[in-house]
């Protein structure tokens, strides 16, 4: 075979290659989240924070309901409670004491859950906005982070 042959040939190869185009399909199939989850950790949430009734108060939830009524306090996004302008010393005292006992449960329910601690903490807050009666004034934060009152 001569040189010029060789080159035909190679181009010609070279050509045909380029034309192959090869075709993959694949199907992309939705992650469904298995709503078991989501109905135990609510239940979690609703039998550990049951005192939490803004109509109804109950015990250490009296006083922390009296701080929110008087807008000294707000919720996070993260169910967390947060001072606010006003709020006293012991108000402030109130608040860290609450948020201790509020993650020890957060951490209890993400653990027996297994999902993590965030996603337990935003599911709370979510809840917990949803209980608060329009118009009462109270201090929430949104998922972006912005403060407005309820």
């Amino acid at each position: 075979m001569n040189i010029r042959t060789s080159l035909l040939v190679s181009a010609t190869l070279l050509s045909a290659a380029g034309c192959f185009t090869v075709k993959t399909e694949s199907e992309i199939k939705p992650i469904h989240i298995t709503m078991d989850v989501n109905l135990k950790v609510d239940k979690e949430l609703d039998k550990a924070f049951a005192d939490e009734n803004m109509a109804k108060p109950k015990g250490d939830f009296k006083e922390i309901k009296a701080m929110l009524d008087r807008k000294v306090a707000g919720m996070t996004n993260k169910a967390m409670l947060e001072a606010r302008a006003g709020a006293t010393d012991d108000d402030k005292i109130l608040i860290a004491e609450s948020n201790v006992r509020k993650l020890k449960r957060y951490n209890e329910i993400a653990k027996s859950s297994g999902i993590a601690l965030e996603t337990v903490q935003k599911r709370s807050a979510k809840k917990f906005a949803e209980k608060i009666p329009a118009g009462s004034g109270v201090w929430i934060q949104d998922e972006a982070g912005a403060w407005s009152q309820k």
